[in-house]
């Protein structure tokens, strides 16, 4: 089994070491009350351990735990999301490296890392300081105001305002964390960052709009992101930063699926899709890929720690929370199964968590509704043309595998692109063999 440790979170290719992001995307509850019998084998493989108690300071010098909510982007009549987004992240990979100050002897402290969660409403109960913070456009750049709370009796420990130019984004980050580091006897170990090298602050704006999208893992949002990038490129040709995350961007789209996009259809005829398995991966998608083996593999309950870790460093990896799902709902726990199902529609992919929902129901005892459910995917997916996406084959054909329907699974697979690297391994997938229903209504094929 894997150890517990502090977390990464990335957003295309900008990958940040050891942060724990707290997963705040919470889906409604599903009204099921009935479960099938004897499918209750892996119950509870997926009920996350209770959360830490709070603990009282002393003094600052003993704080072990920084809880950052994302910044609110407050400027009038304009989106700043992508700079509040930024400035978050980055004041995050400021703060972990943040070290208690030397002393003349070696206390037990001495190697003591400051564990940093991010989060996007607040709410923090399980850290020792809280950060909340506001970010507005004015003519001299960006300007924060930021307040540093202590969570056990909410004293505050600082509050101040910063002010930079936008491309100095980085600059300001580091200015609001050693402000932090100040007021709990620490120092900053990462080296000073610098100014971004983009050409002008519209190049580099650009960039970080196309980088910190609401879900990495939606088609629309991944279009445009792409969009972004290319604006970028059309204004400096020789940005190499821009080049490299259009083209991550780009692989991303095709490795898990857009919904028959133009872009996209150029993609798949430029033979991006031969490239799958060998772009760059971030922690929270390696993860991923080794929770889905260890799930075809048989192993429910590692397969859901790597999840929930996945979504720890990634609160919008749709495909963790899907996989999950799946997980949840074969191990009878099925109002969180439908909650995670709800989640993955509410990022962007709705063709999965409908998918996951008639697994649900199935497991639930309802098959009636299951196939009524099937049946509507099936004719979502008549309609589209060309080949499927990966990911929206492989959930519908688990969802008509749960229903036993063989010869569905099959038609459905044979629509993947052919030239996929990935469906030599689907083929023989045990999620999509036919599952032996308690229930003889399950056997009957969705018409």
């Amino acid at each position: 089994m894997r150890s517990r440790r502090p977390l990464g979170y990335a957003l295309l290719g900008s990958t940040l070491c050891a942060l724990t992001l707290v997963t705040v995307a919470e889906g409604a509850a599903a009204r099921l009350e009935r479960r099938s019998q004897g499918e209750l084998t892996f119950g509870g493989v997926c009920t996350p351990p209770a959360g830490p108690v709070r603990r009282r300071l002393a003094s600052l010098g003993e704080v072990n735990s920084i809880g950052v909510a994302y910044f609110a982007g407050k400027s009038r009549g304009g989106n700043d999301a992508h700079l509040a987004a930024a400035l978050t992240t980055e004041l995050a990979s400021q703060l972990l490296s943040a070290r208690p100050r030397a002393t003349g002897a070696k206390g037990k402290d001495s190697g003591r890392l400051l564990v940093v969660k991010l989060s996007e409403g607040g709410g923090f109960t399980d850290v020792d300081l809280s950060m909340t913070g506001s970010l507005f456009r004015d003519e001299t750049g960006i300007r924060t105001q930021v307040k540093l709370t202590r969570t056990s009796d909410g004293a505050v420990i600082w509050s101040g305002s910063k002010v930079r130019p936008v491309i100095e984004l980085p600059i300001l980050a580091r200015l609001i964390a050693q402000e932090v580091a100040v007021r709990i006897d620490a120092q900053l170990t990462a080296p000073s960052p610098r100014p971004s090298t983009e050409k002008s602050a519209e190049i580099y704006e650009l960039l970080l709009r196309g980088m910190y999208i609401p879900s990495r893992y939606d088609p629309d949002e991944l279009l445009n992101a792409i969009r972004y990038f290319q604006q970028a490129l059309e204004l400096d040709s020789t940005s190499v930063r821009a080049r490299e995350l259009r083209d991550n961007a780009q692989l991303r789209l095709v490795a898990w699926g857009g919904a028959g996009s133009p872009v996209e259809a150029e993609l798949l005829r430029s033979g991006l899709i031969k490239r799958i398995q060998e772009r760059v991966r971030d922690e929270s998608e390696r993860l991923v890929e080794e929770a889905d083996g260890e799930i075809r593999d048989g192993m429910p309950a590692h397969a859901c720690q790597l999840l929930n870790e996945a979504i720890d460093r990634d609160a919008r990896s749709a495909p963790a929370y899907a996989l999950r799902a799946l997980v949840r709902a074969r191990g009878g726990e099925v109002r969180a199964a439908y909650a995670d199902a709800e989640v993955v529609t509410q990022l962007g992919r709705p063709l999965w968590g409908n998918s996951l929902r008639a697994v649900t129901l199935r497991r639930a005892g309802d098959t009636t509704a299951a196939r009524r459910q099937v049946r509507r995917l099936l004719a979502e997916t008549r309609q589209r043309t060309g080949p499927l996406p990966f990911w929206d084959a492989r959930f519908l054909a688990i969802a008509l595998s749960e229903l036993n329907d063989s010869t569905g699974v099959q038609s459905i697979l044979r629509r993947i692109d052919p030239r996929d690297p990935r469906l030599a391994w689907v083929r023989r997938d045990p999620s999509l063999q036919p599952h032996p229903a308690t229930d003889q209504r399950g056997r009957r094929r969705p018409r």
